[in-house]
């Protein structure tokens, strides 16, 4: 940052930190330092632009109308003319003074447009004059050229805006830039004129010099930035960048200059540094935001997290990063830490519990004090913009129970993991008791709110089906006040979202409705635990008279949701009418967009999970024999039906058929036929057919860039409202209609992320093996190092790597801090241009780039049986686990003992005078790179193999 001192009226410079109080001194308030550039106003230049311009029109007008030549009829449309005339060159009365007022105000007029310009320029913001950068080292051997270029790239990269880099003109824009190429020798007074207004007609934006130095100490490289605004007679702001190399000062020059100039700019308003409009934006921030949002678009999730904790450390009220947070989280299967992060930037900076009380208000609550619920909402619509999509994200995650609640009761984690976990759940438990403790009033023990707490919160520590149905009647008491409070939304210009009150409704009276049946048919399946009552009387559902949501659900939507609550699995008929019904429109209402069509497409989808058995999931214990029959509810449905010997999603193609007594002979043991799929029974024909045709629809009103990337991974692998629809041959054609691989296409497992994050794992820890034994190779060739302090370092960071990878090793992978860990630690083992040139670390793959152990199995040829797509799935995440559980009993422990003996047995030496031989270090650097080289190894025996033969654009241009 650059240092700025204020001058008092004693004339002594003072630090601006002097004058910032203290939490415990009476003082100003206390706020982050203003923007080191001018901010513009682009509506009081508009403003200024507009009164000027009107004032010339009126005064040319009046002088027009004044001097009226004879024969010229009295017109408004040409009273301007002839004004302009006087003003050139009319005779009258007093001509002089008033072609001199004509002239001031033109003048005016000019000054009022050029600021204007300035303003745009500046606000939008405009070309940014990137000059030649100054070689100030001592032997001018800095590359000028080629760092340039790198700040140049780095700038247009963040996507804020094209650089201008010169030293060409910048294209023209408008009409006074074309005029400048008038050619200047002729003599006519308009030409000058022509020539004269473009060279003071604004261009550029902002110009950006630097200088390149060298000092003695670490780190050595540094570049001078200077930053100019034309906006405020020509403010700048300076600093130096220092690094370890050219590359990483010119990077963190690019991002000092940017965060300079965003605050100042239109892009300062927009998430996620709407906070930071007009304020100094520290660099470190705007570079671990940056860093982070690249390395999550490279699908590098364990370092983008890592960087957006750091952003989320320098920023912590940023509900905009905390969304991206949670995003990234989904990404990588963890969805408890998801719903924390949403909880978390859900109630951020509010006073007073104040979206507790806002979920659980009703109409007439709104109407009798609208100064608290009305204007507070609109308040805080206009303090957080972002509210309704994070609100529609946390009522999303709340509702994929068989997410959540999976890893809220999971108890798998080790180390630190299960102790973030354990955390986690304890913040989560207190937020879910405080505010959703209204929905367990009919199910707990006694009346009263103290009962409801003590029932709740027992349920959550021990109870998966009834925390299900809690998580269900949340969520859509949240879906609900969310479509209420988007009537108020549009009048926040900046909250609109493509969250569409019609959206909303769809999920509000459909989809939650059907999810929450779903949860209350396995909860009634479960013996309704843990309500004491007498022979298990079922509670009274929450959509009933007398239910939990009666009182706070208006008749009409209580209405809808109330019969697609009570059916489960939920009949074609029923399910289509609701959807219909949701999707209607009046006019002039727009039609249904893609973010409509997609949600009737998973609630299509997510029904179809009545008619499909779930052989993973046993039956508790405690159940009696009728619960048990009641659990086995869906299998008997689907026993009585021909789906459950149904294929995953594709038949064996060629069989042999028996030859039939009496035929033709065209059939029999050398006469293979195709063998035509099962139909789909009535009750899944019709749900399959509309969730296929509503993912059309959705993705006909997509552009191709969305469509490919976005909806692609929510369609194919994501979305868990499609698992059930995945295994079914329709949706393979689909699939291979819409995104064609030109390849087998494979069927896929209902928990996609699983077998991603565990090749990813496999995939991380041999690139890293082979790095380093490759890095230790390379330290044992001649000539080695005689200084026994590096070779200590080395040890020492070799010692550490090992336990992390222990560490690794025993939780499976499963703890994103580990592997961010042991990626930043081989970063500072390996050289970094072999790490570039190995593309370390991978990024997390795509399923389509999985081959699995045993695939071959998954589509038979008629003489064997089809392997199982999910025990395929399972087995080779086992794969990756055993190998390992070995690395850990066999190779981290010891090795890292020994990495440790080596450096204690150098330090000794040390200690002692003894000089380093070549040989030994020789010794100690091979016996390292045979460890490594053992990991490697053991990673390469079995598990997912990641296919890297695909089209790489870069190689081919290599080629």
């Amino acid at each position: 940052m650059p240092h700025r001192a204020r001058r008092t009226s004693h004339g002594i410079q003072r630090s601006a930190q002097w004058e910032q109080p203290t939490p415990r001194r009476i003082g100003r308030e206390s706020r982050a330092a203003p923007a080191a550039l001018p901010v513009p106003r682009p509506g009081r230049a508009l403003a200024a632009q507009i009164v000027a311009s009107l004032a010339l029109l009126a005064a040319l007008i009046w002088v027009g109308r004044t001097h009226l030549r004879a024969g010229r009829p009295d017109t408004w449309l040409l009273s301007p003319l002839d004004g302009i005339a006087v003003l050139l060159g009319g005779d009258g009365a007093h001509p002089a003074r008033q072609r001199l007022g004509l002239v001031a105000l033109a003048l005016i007029c000019f000054a009022a447009w050029r600021h204007r310009r300035r303003v745009r320029l500046a606000y939008r913001p405009g070309p940014v004059d990137v000059q030649e950068f100054t070689d100030a080292t001592p032997d001018h051997s800095g590359p000028v050229d080629d760092l340039r270029s790198q700040f140049c790239q780095r700038l247009s990269e963040t996507h804020i805006y094209p650089p201008y880099a010169g030293p060409a003109d910048p294209p023209p824009e408008t009409f006074l830039d074309v005029a400048g190429g008038v050619d200047p020798r002729s003599g006519n007074p308009l030409v000058l004129l022509l020539q004269m207004l473009p060279r003071l007609w604004p261009r550029i934006g902002y110009r950006v010099t630097g200088v390149l130095q060298v000092r003695a100490q670490e780190p050595r490289y540094g570049v001078s930035a200077t930053v100019t605004s034309f906006l405020g007679g020509g403010r700048s702001a300076m600093t130096t960048q220092w690094g370890n190399t050219w590359e990483e000062a010119t990077r963190r020059a690019a991002y000092w200059v940017l965060a300079t100039i965003l605050p100042v700019t239109r892009l300062g308003r927009a998430a996620p540094w709407r906070n930071w409009c007009g304020r100094e934006l520290p660099a470190a921030l705007f570079a671990a935001y940056d860093k982070g949002k690249e390395l999550q678009d490279r699908r590098q999730f364990d370092e983008a997290l890592r960087y957006y904790a750091e952003a989320l450390r320098l920023d912590p009220f940023n509900a905009d990063l905390r969304v991206m947070v949670a995003s990234v989280q989904e990404e990588m299967g963890l969805f408890l830490d998801a719903l924390d992060t949403y909880q978390s930037a859900l109630v951020l900076r509010e006073q007073g519990g104040w979206y507790d009380d806002h979920v659980w208000t009703t109409r007439t609550d709104r109407l009798r004090d609208p100064r608290r619920h009305l204007l507070g909402t609109l308040r805080h619509l206009r303090r957080r913009p972002d509210s309704i999509r994070l609100r529609y994200q946390y009522a999303c995650t709340l509702a994929y129970t068989e997410r959540t609640v999976h890893q809220w009761f999971r108890s798998d984690g080790v180390g630190d993991r299960e102790k973030v976990r354990r955390q986690m759940r304890q913040r989560l438990e207190k937020a879910f008791v405080d505010r959703y403790w209204p929905v367990v009033v009919t199910f707990a023990d006694a009346p009263g709110e103290q009962s409801a707490r003590e029932w709740l919160r027992r349920v959550l520590r021990g109870f998966p089906e009834a925390t299900q149905v809690v998580f269900q009647i949340a969520a859509a008491q949240e879906l609900y006040r969310l479509r209420e409070d988007s009537v108020l939304a549009w009048f926040v210009r900046t909250s609109r979202s493509e969250v569409t009150r019609s959206a909303l409704l769809l999920l509000r009276d459909v989809w939650a409705p059907l999810r929450l049946a779903r949860a209350w048919h396995d909860w009634a399946a479960a013996g309704w635990q843990p309500l004491h009552r007498a022979g298990r009387v079922p509670p009274v559902g929450p959509f009933d008279d007398g239910g939990c949501l009666a009182g706070w659900w208006r008749r009409g939507p209580r209405i809808r949701a109330g019969p697609l609550s009570r059916e489960w699995p939920c009949g074609g008929v029923l399910l289509d009418r609701a959807i219909r019904r949701a999707q209607r429109r009046r006019w002039p209402a727009p039609p249904p967009g893609s973010f409509e069509f997609y949600n009737a497409a998973c609630t299509y989808g997510f029904a179809l999970k009545g008619y499909f058995p779930e052989p993973e999931r046993p039956a508790p214990a405690h159940l009696s024999a009728a619960g048990r029959a009641l659990w086995r509810g869906r299998r008997l449905i689907t026993d009585a039906l021909p789906l459950a010997a149904h294929p995953p999603r594709w038949y064996r193609w060629p069989i042999t058929a028996p030859s039939a007594p009496g035929g033709d002979g065209h059939s029999g043991p050398d006469h293979p036929v195709e063998a035509s799929p099962h139909p789909l029974p009535p009750p899944v024909a019709p749900l399959v057919a509309k969730a296929v045709e509503q993912l059309r629809a959705a993705l006909a009103c997509t552009e191709s860039g969305v469509a490919a990337d976005r909806l692609r991974r929510w369609i194919l692998s994501s979305e868990p409202d499609l698992a059930p629809l995945r295994r079914l041959q329709d949706f393979g054609y689909f699939e291979e209609e819409v995104y064609p691989s030109l390849g087998v296409v494979l069927p896929r497992p209902d928990k996609v992320i699983n077998s991603r994050m565990s090749a990813y794992a496999k995939e991380l820890l041999c690139q890293g093996a082979v790095l380093l034994e490759q890095t230790w190779h390379d330290r044992a060739l001649p000539p080695q190092t005689a200084d026994p302090h590096q070779l200590i370092r080395w040890l020492d960071l070799d010692a550490e790597t090992w336990d992390v990878l222990g560490r690794i090793a025993l939780d499976h992978a499963r703890y994103w801090r580990d592997r961010a860990e042991f990626i930043r630690l081989l970063r500072a083992a390996v050289d970094p241009v072999r790490i570039a040139e190995a593309r370390f670390p991978p990024s997390i793959p795509r399923y389509d780039d999985l081959c699995l152990a045993g695939s071959e199995r998954l589509v038979g040829d008629g003489s064997r049986a089809e392997e199982n797509i999910e025990r395929l799935a399972r087995h080779n995440i086992a794969l990756v686990d055993r190998r390992l559980n070995a690395i850990h009993q066999t190779l981290a422990e010891h090795a890292g003992d020994g990495s440790l003996r080596a450096r204690r047995r150098l330090a000794g030496m040390e200690l002692r005078g003894e000089p380093l031989r070549g040989d030994e270090t020789q010794d100690i650097c091979v016996r390292q790179a045979g460890r490594w080289h053992q990991v490697a190894e053991r990673m390469r025996e079995s598990g997912p193999v990641v296919d890297t033969s695909g089209l790489d654009a870069l190689r081919l241009r290599e080629r």
